[in-house]
């Protein structure tokens, strides 16, 4: 007694550990993939930065360039005093030759407007802008980008200026030239960069403007960007780098990559939202906490069914031994009652032997996969490969076990006869098709060809598709056990009368014509022993008969000998749906 319980303890706690040393690898791989993933979406967002700084540079160079033609020709036609005759001819084709311009205008020294493509300003004074005071007290001639401000036509927008100096022969200040740029013009292109549902993409002026966003409210073209943090850190960083910040108190947590660039001086950043970037991985945590539970489950329904069957091993045990005590003294007078009894409690007792020993070793392989490379994961690294074949042994194998208390949970309904159905309407070929594709897998592992054809006659039936898909599923994970390498399986269905046939063929083992009345016996199997090649308990067989027959229909085997493959039809009433 006390050795049993041992036992039984030390199985407890081994299943414990396995099951906790599993849960620890997998909160270490999560926590390893979480921040693999939030370092790749800071490197992301800083490579976007780059590129988008990058075009914009491109952008405004090409405006720079029209504004040096600009300068140049000024020199020839004497400068903002020049004609309007002369002027037109040249700035217009200045603001043809860039994309996204809304106009440039001509100032001069006193900061007053001369020329311009939007006559509207004409005579107007810019004198008290940030750009021409930025330009009149220059010394070199540099591009200067100014604060956005609004259009004074419809539709209203924000625009960018960004100008240079004019200078006479003598290279004193003239006035300036000034090309403003329609931020709205590149939302096309911008929408384009992939950074999420949330996501940003921001260009910042050095003084604290934000030039362009997007996705963009019409408020913040133009509004202030002191105090956001991508804008302070690059600021404080001067050239480029990453952030994670909310961009307002409570707000989502932002992934941001920024650049500065000198000419034109702008600060470019793209934001990536934290929340959308860790999609995938929050994802996975829930399916991996919910195999956690399912594990959790299983090994708890094992254990208990391990528990039940010591004890009952037990229990038999003692009842025989004291049987045998009672039957020992009197012996003489019934001996010839006794020795028919004593024949027919051995033939008992080996068969539940048999079926202990089956059950032990069907139980106890699985298990013991599970423990050895839950072992090698727990107690050392593992490369990823090798880790990704410990979790599949792993998985294929409770699976295994999860098959193999389902299988004796429904012959336990079975002989209770607790098992009901629940019919509905299902299409049957549909039904049969995903039975094929789960078992394809262990099929091609064994290049096994798997084929079906369906009556298109067949159409709609009336039946329970979980017990039905496990009708199906039993037949053909049968043939593909007992099919060796290269071999084939067929299924076809096709309506008799008003019947529905189902046949699963196969070129596989065969059976033995002595062994064709017992296939559908619970616990028989053609294997026996220790000569047992394949797996089972010998219950799927038994548990189809029995759903087949519960849906009123009947099934057969037919088998021309060992070597020569077998053929399991099933049929069902066709029950009309209307």
């Amino acid at each position: 007694m006390a050795l049993r319980a041992l036992s039984k303890s030390l199985v407890t706690l081994l299943s414990i550990a396995v099951l906790a040393a599993f849960t620890a690898l997998r909160i270490v791989d999560l926590a390893w993939w979480r921040q693999q993933s939030l370092a790749a979406a800071d490197a992301r967002a800083a490579n976007l930065s780059l590129i988008l700084s990058e075009y914009l540079r491109e952008l405004f160079a090409e405006g720079d360039a029209s504004l040096r033609q600009v300068t140049q020709y000024s020199r020839r036609i004497g400068g903002p005093t020049a004609g309007h005759d002369q002027w037109e001819p040249v700035l217009g084709s200045a603001v043809a030759g860039v994309a996204g311009v809304g106009s440039i205008t001509i100032t001069d020294s006193t900061g007053m407007i001369t020329h311009s493509t939007q006559r509207l300003i004409v005579g107007q004074s810019r004198a008290d802008q940030f750009i021409f005071k930025q330009l009149a007290s220059q010394t070199t001639d540099d591009l200067v980008i100014g604060e956005p401000y609004p259009s004074v036509r419809d539709p209203h927008t924000y625009l960018i200026p960004m100008g240079r100096r004019l200078t006479d022969a003598d290279q004193r200040f003239a006035g300036t030239v000034v090309l403003t740029v329609i931020p709205a013009s590149q939302r096309t292109f911008l929408s384009t960069v992939d950074v999420g549902r949330h996501g940003i993409v921001w260009v910042f002026h050095p003084n604290g403007f934000v030039l362009f966003r997007e996705p963009s409210p019409v408020a913040a073209i133009g509004s202030r960007s002191i105090g956001n943090p991508v804008f302070d850190a690059a600021k404080r960083s001067g050239g480029s780098g990453t952030i994670r910040a909310a961009i307002e108190p409570g707000g989502a947590v932002l992934l941001s990559g920024y650049r500065t660039t000198a000419t034109p001086p702008l600060i470019v950043a793209v934001s990536l939202d934290r929340d959308e970037v860790l999609t995938d991985w929050r994802h996975q945590a829930q399916a991996s906490a919910a195999l956690l539970v399912a594990l959790g489950v299983l090994v708890g329904g094992v254990l208990v069914i391990l528990s039940r069957q010591i004890d009952a091993k037990a229990a038999i045990e003692r009842a025989f031994a004291e049987s045998r005590n009672r039957e020992a003294s009197r012996l003489q007078e019934m001996n010839t009652r006794l020795s028919a009894a004593l024949d027919a409690e051995q033939q008992a007792s080996r068969l539940k032997d048999e079926f202990l020993m089956t059950i032990s070793h069907e139980l106890r392989t699985p298990l013991t996969a599970i423990y050895g490379w839950a072992r090698i994961l727990a107690t050392g690294p593992a490369d990823e490969r090798r880790r990704q074949i410990g979790i599949e042994t792993i998985e294929r194998n409770a699976r295994a076990q999860m098959t193999l208390i389902n299988d004796l949970l429904d012959v336990a309904s079975i002989v209770r006869g607790k098992l009901r159905l629940e019919l509905r309407t299902i299409e049957l070929a549909t039904l049969l098709d995903e039975a094929i594709e789960t078992l394809r897998p262990a099929a091609d592992a064994k290049q096994i060809a798997v084929t079906a054809a369906h009556d298109p006659a067949v159409g709609m039936i009336i039946a329970d598709p979980d017990r039905l898909q496990q009708i199906v599923w039993n037949l053909l994970s049968n043939a593909v056990k007992f099919t060796p390498a290269g071999g084939r399986v067929t299924m076809s269905t096709r309506r008799l009368g008003d019947e529905i046939e189902i046949v699963v063929a196969d070129s596989g083992a065969g059976i033995a014509p002595e062994f064709l009345p017992h296939v559908f016996d619970r616990f028989r199997q053609a294997e026996g022993g220790s000569t047992r090649q394949h797996g089972g308990l010998g219950l799927g067989l038994a548990i189809v008969r029995h759903l087949v027959e519960m849906h009123g229909g009947s099934v057969r085997v037919e088998s021309e000998g060992e070597g020569r493959g077998a053929t399991f039809r099933v049929r069902m009433p066709a029950k009309p749906v209307h």
